[in-house]
């Protein structure tokens, strides 16, 4: 079957839209098609997917992982779906919210140039909790405490941002984060698995960031991510609330007003390419 998809990135972080209905894909066959159309290989190639259709005069968002595990929140893929909506003439105004799992997240578009769109987005505020992690520890709140794997240790924070995060403050990236990365995101502690995030503190206004994400690795930018590391610098006195996250591929933007309220996520996003994917529904995943 033909699936007409949409595809653009966030800093390099991409992902392919598809319109639920459009698409006529059944709910048992989305998690396949995701990670048969995300293989960079065998299909159109991308960090995740983002399916999405209007109810109501509401445009409700679902997200999922390259390896079909549906996530709760994506900043970029956030970012990108309003790209996409206003783009197509589907919203009108250039103030609209997406639904997503977690809630209703405001858009603003702030400008669009060609084939990129700078737009600004609302996630949830930012859980410390453990239990709202999800995450089995002892404590209350896992902020500032070592995290060890085989790998070796870290002093981590554990937030939820929508979805689940820890975050490590590093002096540098000289060392194997991904490894890192990989053995915290599978870690027993996280029932539901985790993001992993690192950042090299600038200054209080500017972080660098590098991210392992959970059902993807390595990407070049995420905006939950983003968040998370904010989020985490401020509670751990770090970072003030308007902060630069300078991801490999560029900057986000980064606005926390107050921990008790919700996130604002800045940056660009770029159109790639439509096209349409012939999905072999009887096929096996390669991976």
């Amino acid at each position: 079957m033909m699936v007409p998809f949409h595809k653009y990135h966030a800093l390099g972080n991409d992902f392919i839209v598809v319109h639920r209905r459009l698409s006529k894909l059944t709910p048992a066959q989305i998690p396949k098609m995701v990670k048969a159309i995300c293989d960079r290989h065998d299909g159109v190639g991308a960090d995740g997917v983002v399916m999405y259709d209007e109810v109501r005069g509401r445009f409700v968002m679902r997200i999922f992982n390259a390896d079909g595990g549906e996530a709760e929140i994506s900043g970029n893929g956030l970012r990108i779906l309003a790209h996409h909506i206003y783009s197509c003439a589907e919203a009108k105004q250039k103030r609209f919210a997406i639904e997503s799992a977690v809630g209703n997240n405001e858009v603003r578009i702030i400008s669009n140039k060609a084939e990129q769109v700078v737009s600004s987005v609302t996630i949830a505020a930012p859980v410390f909790h453990a239990k709202g992690m999800p995450m089995k520890v002892r404590s209350r709140y896992f902020i500032h405490q070592p995290f060890k794997t085989a790998t070796g240790e870290l002093l981590g924070t554990a937030v939820n941002v929508g979805n689940p995060h820890i975050v490590f403050f590093v002096d540098n990236f000289d060392f194997d984060w991904r490894a890192f990365g990989r053995e915290v995101e599978v870690d027993k502690r996280f029932p539901q698995r985790t993001n992993v995030e690192f950042a090299v503190v600038k200054s209080r206004k500017r972080v660098e960031h590098r991210i392992w994400e959970r059902g993807v690795g390595e990407t070049s930018a995420s905006g939950s991510g983003a968040a998370s590391t904010v989020a985490a610098g401020i509670i751990n006195g770090l970072l003030d609330n308007d902060v630069a996250v300078m991801e490999p591929a560029g900057k986000l933007q980064i606005r926390i007003d107050s921990l008790d309220g919700p996130i604002k996520i800045t940056g660009p996003s770029t159109y790639i390419c439509t096209g349409g994917y012939w999905f072999n529904r009887n096929a096996k995943n390669r991976r």
